[in-house]
């Protein structure tokens, strides 16, 4: 199963080591982590869920965390799309 997609004209920006989640069409600002900020890279890339937390366990150094991962990128998906951020989908599994 692949990421839900993200909304266009949303941009990711960071400054001075905060993550912003920037609707420029919406006009509204979401401050993020660095995690949910590369989650939120992965859904525009059409990555599968798999791939996802591989890519997050390899960067997090947390391999053998996948499970733990796995919950995080799922509430953190669930979350942009409830605030717009990505396309509605069915719950990512």
């Amino acid at each position: 199963m692949s990421l839900p997609r993200t909304t266009s004209g949303v941009i990711v920006q960071q400054q001075d080591g905060a993550f912003f989640l920037m609707d420029t069409e919406g006009g509204e600002v979401f401050r993020v982590n660095e995690t949910a900020a590369r989650i939120f890279e992965l859904c525009r890339g059409g990555t599968s869920l798999e791939d996802a937390v591989q890519t997050l366990a390899r960067g997090l150094e947390a391999q053998g965390q996948e499970a733990t991962i796995l919950a995080d990128v799922q509430r953190t998906v669930a979350q942009f799309q409830e605030l717009g951020l990505c396309e509605p989908s069915p719950a990512v599994r």
